[in-house]
């Protein structure tokens, strides 16, 4: 009896946890079929030095995914396409691990994600915060070296809707 009881006050105190850190697709159809002008910036690897680029975004929702087309105003040739799938009901956007979630005030959704990887050829802790609003759209990338205690800022992306 006492296994059940704690089976079921885990159950009840964690359930609510995992879902504050869970995004559903039908909570960004508002992003479906919208078209963003903007600027990326990003720190250069070669020099350190910080970098502008203007940039353009169409996003289409799926049944359970965010398709995104990014053009390079100035760099025609870095343009790309990236889907980012909801996974493991929502606790993951794509291979990042949604570590938390909010709802401003403003209406907009605040998720950040966290990931092991590489960055500059080192290994770091990778966390992403995506600020999803219906008329702004920010995605900033921030790296933490394992060597190092210092966080940096590697690249954001900032948007407006068209």
């Amino acid at each position: 009896m006492k296994t059940f009881a704690l089976v079921l006050l885990t159950a009840l105190f964690t359930t609510p946890l995992l879902a504050q850190n869970s995004v559903t697709i039908s909570e960004l159809d508002f992003l479906d079929n919208t078209s963003w002008n903007g600027n990326l910036m990003y720190i250069n690897y070669a020099d350190g030095q910080e970098v502008n680029l203007r940039t353009t975004m169409q996003i289409r929702i799926t049944k359970n995914a965010i398709q995104m087309n990014t053009q390079f105003t100035d760099e025609p040739g870095a343009n790309s396409k990236s889907i980012i799938k909801l996974k493991k009901a929502g606790t993951y956007f794509g291979a990042e691990k949604i570590i938390a979630r909010e709802k401003l005030k403003n209406g907009s959704l605040q998720i950040t994600t966290s990931y092991d990887g590489n960055d500059d050829n080192k290994p770091a802790t990778i966390l992403k915060t995506y600020l999803l609003g219906e008329k702004e759209l920010i995605i900033t990338k921030e790296v933490n070296f394992k060597d190092s205690e210092d966080a940096l800022i590697r690249n954001r992306y900032t948007y407006i809707k068209l």
